[in-house]
């Protein structure tokens, strides 16, 4: 069980928003940020934050590496956007009330445009408690979409039904699809033999097959695995699936977003694609996975940046666990981010 604590963050002038916590167990706070970076400034951060992704790892020492120290400050200049002046007050009162009531403090962002959405909240760093906040089941951070639409709560019963999807097109850079789908059989071959999760893969990898396949439910999980971007001329997110020759399809996610829409039962989509979570410059619903949630799914969780194969093993492992253990999707996201974090602890791709 959680609280909630929502974070609005309103522009309200150019270079300048809006923060206001709202808790029902803690009341409201408001303050006024500038943006504290300029376009250039932030085009930079952005690009050292992912070299230093991509170089993070190594054996352990005492102290924090070049890499994870531009990690950790980005992060402490996020914490500070939201958490500064009597919003800071809000959310330490939020957390002790939550920890009075033996439960943990859900932490719901709600971004209004797309320079916002673009940033990676996910490495929000508490340099008083001196730890990320979404290494902790206790403060799941996630990007909540205002979209209208209430999402009906769902008891699964056992097994939980994911559905691996692997399109690998010839035209494109291969993937080793028998080793992809090692991996996840591998990550949950437990939970398998416990009767916790069936799970099934499509046989071929058109929009034919999947739409086909999809009829074929009930399905729980759409997990992706192949190739994803960012198609700028559309201004959204794209996978790429294949035709019926085998080369590269497009999928835009307003495509896809329609493909899945009419399934009730579906509650989670899991995109092991590159940029499968990039928004565009104009709108926040853009990326494929937010253009999903806009369709109505309940959740999705996706890639920022690149990720390691080592690191997308261990994390679906952990979360399929932690689902089946009853968690919720952003308090099993957590975990497997510690989990992640703890395969390799140098390595910052649990934030990815």
């Amino acid at each position: 069980m959680h609280h909630d604590l929502d974070i609005d963050v309103i522009r309200t002038d150019p270079g300048e928003y809006r923060v206001r916590l709202r808790s029902a167990a803690a009341g409201e706070a408001a303050h006024v940020v500038r943006w504290p970076w300029r376009d250039l400034e932030l085009e930079n951060r952005l690009k050292d934050l992912q070299i230093a992704l991509l170089r993070a790892g190594g054996k352990r020492r005492k102290a924090l590496t070049p890499e994870e120290e531009t990690v950790q400050r980005f992060g402490r200049e996020l914490f500070d956007m939201l958490f500064a002046g009597e919003g800071l007050v809000l959310y330490r009162r939020s957390a002790e009330r939550a920890r009075q009531a033996r439960v943990g403090l859900r932490i719901r962002l709600h971004l209004d445009d797309p320079p916002l959405a673009a940033l990676p909240w996910e490495f929000l760093y508490d340099a008083a408690h001196a730890d990320y906040l979404c290494l902790s089941t206790q403060t799941p951070v996630l990007r909540y979409l205002d979209v209208g639409q209430p999402v009906a709560p769902l008891t699964v019963t056992a097994p939980l039904r994911v559905l691996g999807v692997v399109a690998s097109p010839a035209d494109l850079e291969p993937l080793d699809v028998s080793l992809e789908r090692q991996r996840v059989e591998t990550a949950l071959a437990g939970l398998v033999k416990q009767g916790l999760v069936e799970l099934v893969w499509l046989e071929g990898q058109t929009w034919r097959d999947l739409q086909r396949t999809l009829r074929r439910g009930p399905w729980h999980v759409v997990h992706f695995i192949g190739h994803g971007g960012f198609d700028p001329h559309r201004d959204e997110g794209v996978l790429w699936l294949a035709d019926d020759a085998g080369q590269a399809q497009a999928l835009h996610a307003s495509e896809l977003a329609r493909l899945l829409a009419d399934h009730a039962d579906l509650r989670l989509v899991l995109l092991n694609a590159c940029e499968s979570a990039r928004p565009g410059a104009l709108d926040i619903f853009s990326s494929t996975a937010t253009a999903l949630v806009r369709r109505g799914l309940p959740a999705v969780i996706a890639m920022q940046y690149e990720i390691t194969d080592r690191a997308a093993i261990e994390f679906a492992r952990s979360l399929y666990e932690a689902l089946a253990d009853g968690l919720p999707i952003d308090a099993a996201v957590s975990e497997a981010r510690k989990a992640v974090q703890l395969d390799a602890p140098h390595s910052m791709k649990w934030g990815t």
